[in-house]
C-alpha cells in the first residue's frame, strides 16, 4: 500500500515536472525575444487579412494614448460575415532555436492527440476543440485561428491557407 502511494506520488511528480519544464521552455522562448524589437503585424499584414477575412477586413484598434510595445507577439484582423464578427489571428512565438521549442510543440500536439500535418513543409497540427492551426517553423511557433468566436465556427481549412501565407514570410 505504501509502495503504491510512493509510486503514484512519482508519476504525479514526474508529470508536474514535465508540465513545468514545458512552461519555462515556452517562458524562455517568447522571453528571448524581448531584446529584440518585434510586431506581428509587420508579418500578418493587410493582404492576408484580406486574403483570409474579405475586403471589409479592419485591424486590431488602437488606443492612441497608449504607447506600442517594443515586442508585440499577436496581430488580429476582424470582419463581419453573414452579420457574425469574424477574426483572424497569428501568434508568433520565437526562441532561439528549433530545439528550444520542439519538445514543447510535441507535447502541444500530443496533448490534442491530433495527427501531424505538414504546411509549407514545416510540421503542423489542427485542434479541432480549441479551433486553432499550430506551426512549427524553424525557430517560430505560429498558431493561427480564423472564424468565429467559437472554435466549431472555425475553418482548418482557411486557416492552413493563412498559415500557409505568414510562413512563408518567415
Amino acid at each position: 500500500m505504501m509502495g503504491e502511494a510512493r509510486m503514484q506520488g512519482s508519476i504525479g511528480m514526474r508529470a508536474i515536472l514535465r508540465i513545468a519544464g514545458a512552461a519555462i521552455v515556452l517562458a524562455w522562448a517568447t522571453g528571448a525575444t524581448a531584446q529584440d524589437a518585434f510586431d506581428a503585424c509587420q508579418y500578418f499584414t493587410e493582404v492576408e487579412a484580406k486574403m483570409a477575412l474579405g475586403d471589409s477586413a479592419e485591424p486590431e484598434p488602437q488606443n492612441p494614448k497608449v504607447k506600442r510595445p517594443r515586442v508585440v507577439n499577436t496581430c488580429t484582423w476582424w470582419s463581419s460575415k453573414d452579420g457574425k464578427s469574424t477574426s483572424a489571428t497569428a501568434t508568433f512565438r520565437i526562441a532561439r532555436s528549433e530545439g528550444d521549442l520542439r519538445p514543447a510543440f510535441d507535447e502541444e500536439r500530443l496533448t490534442f492527440q491530433t495527427k501531424p500535418l505538414l504546411v509549407d513543409g514545416a510540421p503542423a497540427f489542427w485542434s479541432a476543440k480549441q479551433g486553432i492551426l499550430q506551426v512549427l517553423k524553424g525557430r517560430v511557433w505560429l498558431v493561427v485561428t480564423l472564424g468565429g468566436a467559437k472554435p466549431a465556427e472555425r475553418d482548418p481549412d482557411a486557416a492552413r491557407k493563412l498559415a500557409e501565407a505568414l510562413v512563408k514570410k518567415l
